[in-house]
């Protein structure tokens, strides 16, 4: 058995064999990677393309227990606010409900290092006084089926924030409206040409 599937998505629904881990499927739009876990399922086009004769896709996201309460982001953020001038981690993980765990970690004011947190939904990362954008160093940590945040000019009155869906190393920008239930008073930075 091959761990990863190749389908097509036909008129009649999807064709092939699907993979344990993730799928592949070429639609009439492009090529899109989907995967799935008991925390989320997610979809997000890797190549845009017009092919003849198959149905398109779109992108998207299942969060299995619904829209994370956003009073937890705000709780992060309110964490973060406290130390502008390091980077830190939170992960908003499932636990019979939504909760915030902070783990072992190691940040200053253009580093980070953290423990891995079993069960992440959500991660988010701060870059303390600088903007909210995904590094290098963030697409290599960000390698998992799971949303991604980031937030920036934390020594401002509005820290910026930007989120993503990624997907085994495929990401694609999302709103925080898509994820969160309710979001604090953020300026939402977003741009879909990442």
């Amino acid at each position: 058995m091959r761990p990863v599937g190749y389908l097509l998505n036909t008129e009649g629904g999807l064709v092939g064999e699907p993979g344990p881990f993730y799928n592949y499927i070429l639609a009439g739009n492009g090529v899109f990677l989907e995967a799935e876990n008991p925390l989320l399922r997610a979809r997000v086009c890797i190549a845009e393309a017009r092919v003849r004769g198959l149905c398109p896709l779109e992108p998207c996201l299942e969060l299995r227990h619904g829209k994370v309460p956003g009073y937890l982001l705000a709780l992060a953020v309110n964490t973060m606010l406290t130390s502008p001038d390091r980077e830190m981690y939170a992960a908003i993980v499932w636990d019979e409900q939504y909760r915030i765990r902070l783990p072992g970690q190691e940040g200053d004011g253009g580093h980070l290092t953290y423990e891995p947190v079993p069960g992440t939904v959500v991660g988010i990362h701060s870059h303390g006084r600088m903007g909210a954008f995904f590094s290098f160093t963030d697409d290599q940590d960000e390698q998992g089926l799971l949303v991604a945040v980031v937030l920036g000019h934390l020594d401002t009155l509005l820290p910026q924030v930007r989120a993503r869906l990624c997907v085994y190393g495929h990401f694609a920008p999302m709103r925080l409206g898509e994820v969160f239930t309710e979001t604090p008073g953020l300026e939402e930075e977003w741009n879909t040409g990442w």
